[in-house]
């Protein structure tokens, strides 16, 4: 019989990522060894229609349509959607490596108490792909810390069992961050990750894409303050957890600045100044002050 698994693609299917987004598909579809069926979920009223009728017409995909613009509520419409024993989740401006869901898949096939697989991934750019995580299996050791440093589970690059997941997609209410949100809330609820040096998807920088965003910074500030204040947490997590959301403060306060909205600027930069980070950040108190420059 052969193995099944799900993906789901968010989109808007606006005429900008048109193109990006069937070469998505196809390669989903076009993987061999595996059955691998596409979950578009399109939201919002900015599609472009020709793009919308290819998807309702494409055979081999699920189609589903919300009015409402929202990532956070497409990513949990997706997750309804999921019928496979398995699913992941593919950006639309992203690709699948050749032939590679076989090998997550038979990994949840042949470990029946794994949950959870997170693979590699190459990030391109103008001069070409880029390998993402040099020791990807070093995450293994303490995943929460590592979580800290940088997020090892995104799109493209997390393979789930739908049995005992799906109920953690449900409760994920963001629609920045989602992903590090997800990967803190397998780890706490005690999910068996496996972490596969494989490289799985090709990540391409896209002008405008969602991680670029303002409010993406404002989300991964709510994220470590809820890291910061979890008594599950060691000291090493705390004491780390700590050290990122003052720095986070601080780069929320440059940035605001930029923006001219000094009122924020200066509550960001007030709150980064807690010891033993005070001496740090507290030269750029002098920007503030100064009432002209704006960049």
């Amino acid at each position: 019989m052969m193995l099944t698994i799900d993906v789901i693609v968010r989109t808007l299917a606006d005429s900008f990522r048109s193109e990006m987004l069937f070469r998505a598909l196809d390669s989903i579809q076009n993987q061999h060894g595996i059955t691998a069926r596409p979950i578009v979920v399109v939201n919002g009223e900015s599609y472009d229609q020709r793009t919308l009728n290819a998807l309702r017409n494409r055979p081999g995909i699920r189609f589903h349509y919300q009015q409402l613009a929202s990532a956070g509520l497409a990513f949990k419409a997706g997750c309804r959607l999921v019928t496979a024993p398995f699913f992941a989740f593919l950006d639309d401006d992203d690709v699948f490596v050749e032939d590679v869901l076989l090998k997550p898949v038979m990994w949840f096939e042949n470990n029946p108490q794994c949950d959870v697989v997170i693979t590699n991934r190459y990030y391109v750019k103008d001069n070409g792909p880029v390998i993402e995580f040099a020791c990807l299996a070093d995450h293994a050791v303490q995943p929460v810390l590592s979580l800290l440093d940088e997020n090892w589970l995104s799109a493209g690059t997390g393979f789930f069992r739908t049995s005992t997941t799906i109920p953690a997609f449900m409760s994920v209410d963001k629609g920045h961050q989602e992903w590090t949100h997800l990967a803190y809330r397998l780890c706490t609820e005690g999910r068996q990750l496996h972490f596969m040096d494989v490289p799985t998807a090709l990540v391409y920088d896209t002008p405008g894409s969602m991680s670029k965003k303002m409010v993406h910074q404002e989300a991964a500030l709510d994220l470590l303050q809820l890291i910061r204040h979890d008594s599950r947490m060691d000291i090493l997590v705390h004491k780390k957890a700590e050290f990122k959301y003052r720095n986070a403060l601080h780069v929320l306060a440059m940035n605001y600045w930029r923006l001219g909205d000094h009122k924020r600027a200066w509550c960001c930069h007030l709150a980064s100044l807690r010891p033993p980070h005070t001496f740090k950040y507290i030269f750029f108190t002098r920007k503030l002050l100064w009432p002209f420059g704006t960049s």
